[in-house]
């Protein structure tokens, strides 16, 4: 669990996520449960103790209800949620004053998740801190242990050749959420 500074930005509680998104208590706390969001505040220790969350894993939380709204299961949605936050912090490294979901506002910002035959996936990003087009994939079918790694590489266009393929606009999920 990665602890925030209160000073950056205020939590946000479960009772607020469920109203930003519309979708019943329930389906948050297992999404808490099974791993697929981590509490940036804090984690439920017992009794009286709730979980508190940032804007970030608001922004996964909308991420991970539109992938289970396509049935995606919670084991797969959990991992792409993971890879989601791998590549905002490679990104935020590399991309002075990136930060998800703040940097998706812009008008122009464009960060698609792209999921091609269920073993490939592909972020997009493109505009807003993006000074050019940003195409980087992953082998995820070779990434099913918990502790895998998938290798990312650049790459120079979208994949041709598949027979299914699952997109997701994390940016306007991003805008959806801030308005």
């Amino acid at each position: 669990m990665t602890i925030m500074s209160a000073e950056a930005e205020a939590p946000i509680t479960l009772k607020k996520v469920q109203l930003r998104l519309c979708v019943p208590q329930h389906v948050l706390i297992h999404l808490c449960e099974k791993g697929v969001i981590e509490p940036d505040f804090a984690e439920t220790s017992g009794r009286g103790k709730r979980r508190e969350f940032s804007q970030r894993n608001l922004f996964e939380f909308g991420v991970a209800v539109a992938l289970r709204r396509l049935e995606v299961p919670v084991a797969t949605t959990a991992f792409l949620v993971r890879l989601l936050r791998s590549f905002a912090l490679a990104t935020e490294r590399a991309v002075d004053g990136f930060a998800l979901p703040a940097a998706l506002r812009a008008a122009d910002a464009e960060l698609r998740l792209h999921f091609y035959d269920g073993t490939f996936l592909v972020f997009a990003a493109a505009g807003g801190a993006f000074r050019k087009r940003l195409l980087l994939g992953a082998n995820v079918e070779l990434a099913k242990g918990a502790a895998a790694r998938p290798r990312i590489e650049k790459l120079g266009a979208l994949p041709t050749e598949f027979d299914a393929h699952l997109e997701i606009d994390l940016a306007r999920i991003a805008r959806n959420l801030h308005a």
